[in-house]
């Protein structure tokens, strides 16, 4: 992104940045306040619907807390009825046309009944559920304690009965009050349930000017109101309303941003509430429309000053920059043109002035650098070219026997544990050969130390030539070498050891008017995956080597592969 603006400032003269920049802060002006008229205006308008729509949901959750109220009372009232503290203590069985009569009496009732203190229903209006147990259902077990309220609506039920307009008494809220005899003995629960009807004629009652009215459940869930509203509000976003009681928040409609009101349904009086929550909405189209005027009018009044703007940043950016311009076609015509070797002095203002004056200078300074540039030039090539030798040599040194001019162990380990990360990673096979010169002691102490060093070169020569250009040979130290070899099998590097074996037996080694011929004994071993790294495949050649010259010397002998990690451990 930064790459792009500077390719667009690149191909800009000065006078096109000073228009575009003016018209942008023109337009940024004009826009922010639109913004800040918009946010102003909205805040104030959101502020006052904000309080009217906490009034609406407020009231519409005590008409309905007082609805609640009442049934609370009225059924509570029934547990101290002689006549059924009567019947409880003798035969409740006959509190069920009592029960009847209630039921058809009070639309709002759906279900009453009388359960025993072991949870058996005992008398139930229309016989419905007569003698099941409800002993574990959670009303029950709290009734016996006290008053309770269980809340858990039907929801399929509810939702289809409120979608087809019926008056179908959908089962959702259940009053349950403990029962004494009239010796004052716990003998059950009187419990009364409650349908939805009266509670949706107060909410389309409250639903005016286009307002809509759901209630929601204290976990979010919409129990009552708009079809298309039968949504989750997050649960957190209900917590925080509840823990305030009421409250104000803005979310999205089919129509855009809707203020809602929420208001708890805490109870009245004694009675302790269901905790539900109203939520009153009203689409915030009308209530916006003046501030989303105010703010195009604004944005129209910015758009005609930014183009005024532009116009007179053109005029003011060609005067500025038109000794800008005279200085850099004068500088473009150096190097180009004949007689074109310095810069004119130029006017405008002070800054030109003191830009023409220091490119002046400048070209004095570029001259005389350049010069010493190239004589620096030359002379860093030399010592470049230097110490590149320099270092050749002494890597050569570093990593070559000096005796025979193979490599030395560290520069052999190098290319060893190398290879091996190769084998590691693609399975390519490697092998390694252990060769000692056999009786070399006899050598230096017959014929003497140079000779000894001459055995020692010539058999070098002779591995060096046996193997393949892959493969690498090193002097270990004395009369001991290591022989890498790469994509070998172990018959493969078996085979090859015997050739170096043999080439060194028939070979004559000139010294000093001798005829020397030595013989040599080799370890072979072909990597395994047991072997953990490249210094035990050369462990396991070397203990090979130590096999054939027990054996007789003059042989090659085979490494065994290594035990698996568990034996070794063992």
């Amino acid at each position: 992104m930064r790459g792009k603006l500077w390719a667009l400032e690149d191909r800009l003269s000065v006078r096109e940045q000073i228009a575009l920049a003016t018209a942008g802060l023109c337009l940024f002006v004009s826009f922010a306040i639109a913004f800040g008229a918009a946010y102003v205006g909205r805040e104030e308008a959101t502020r006052l619907i904000s309080r009217e729509m906490i009034q609406v949901s407020e009231t519409a959750a005590d008409r309905m807390d007082r609805h609640f109220q009442n049934i609370y009372h009225r059924v509570r009232s029934y547990t101290t009825f002689d006549l059924i503290r009567a019947a409880v203590s003798t035969d409740a069985t006959k509190l069920r046309p009592n029960f009847d009569r209630l039921n058809a009496s009070f639309p709002d009732y759906n279900w009453l009944a009388f359960v025993s203190k072991e949870g058996v229903v005992v008398a139930a209006s229309e016989g419905h559920r007569q003698g099941e147990s409800v002993a574990h259902e959670g009303w029950f077990l709290r009734g016996l304690q006290g008053p309770a309220i269980e809340d858990s609506p039907d929801l399929v039920a509810l939702t289809a009965a409120v979608a087809s307009g019926t008056e179908i008494p959908v089962s959702f809220v259940k009053f349950a009050f403990p029962v004494f005899s009239l010796s004052n003995e716990l003998a059950g629960v009187l419990v009364a349930s409650i349908h939805w009807g009266e509670i949706e004629e107060i909410r389309r009652a409250m639903e005016s000017n286009g307002d809509q009215i759901i209630v929601v459940s204290r976990s979010g869930e919409v129990l009552l109101g708009s079809r298309a509203l039968r949504t989750h509000y997050p649960s957190a976003q209900i917590e925080s309303l509840r823990r305030s009681h009421h409250g104000v928040f803005v979310d999205r409609g089919p129509g855009g941003d809707v203020l809602s009101g929420y208001a708890l349904m805490d109870g009245h009086r004694d009675y302790p509430g269901m905790g539900w929550g109203v939520i009153a909405r009203r689409n915030g189209e009308v209530a916006f429309s003046a501030t989303y005027q105010m703010f195009w009018m604004i944005v129209g009044i910015g758009t005609v000053v930014a183009v005024l703007g532009i116009l007179l940043a053109g005029a003011i950016a060609n005067r500025i920059s038109g000794p800008i311009q005279e200085l850099t076609d004068a500088a473009d015509r150096i190097g180009r043109e004949n007689g074109a070797m310095s810069l004119p002095r130029l006017r405008g203002s002070s800054e030109v002035i003191h830009l023409s004056t220091s490119l002046r200078s400048l070209l004095l300074r570029i001259g005389f650098v350049e010069r010493m540039t190239q004589e620096a030039e030359a002379k860093a090539a030399e010592d470049a070219r230097k110490f590149a030798s320099d270092i050749a040599s002494l890597r050569k040194l570093a990593e070559t026997d000096p005796l025979t001019n193979l490599m030395n162990r560290r520069a052999f380990m190098d290319a060893a544990a190398d290879a091996m990360r190769y084998y590691q990673r693609y399975s390519r096979a490697i092998a390694t050969l252990v060769v000692d010169i056999d009786h070399f002691k006899h050598v230096n102490d017959r014929h003497g130390h140079a000779a000894g060093d001459a055995v020692i070169r010539r058999i070098g020569e002779l591995i060096a030539q046996t193997l393949r250009e892959t493969d690498k040979v090193a002097r270990f130290g004395g009369e001991e070498f290591v022989v890498l070899l790469r994509e070998v099998t172990e018959r493969e590097a078996h085979e090859l050891a015997e050739r170096i074996r043999f080439v060194i037996a028939e070979s004559i080694i000139p010294f000093d008017g001798n005829q020397l011929s030595v013989t040599v004994s080799i370890g072979c071993a072909a990597i395994t995956s047991h072997d953990r790294d490249v210094e035990e495949l050369i462990e396991r050649a070397d203990r090979a080597l130590y096999a054939a010259k027990a054996g007789g010397r003059n042989c090659v002998r085979l490494a065994p592969p290594p035990a698996p990690p568990k034996v070794r451990a063992a």
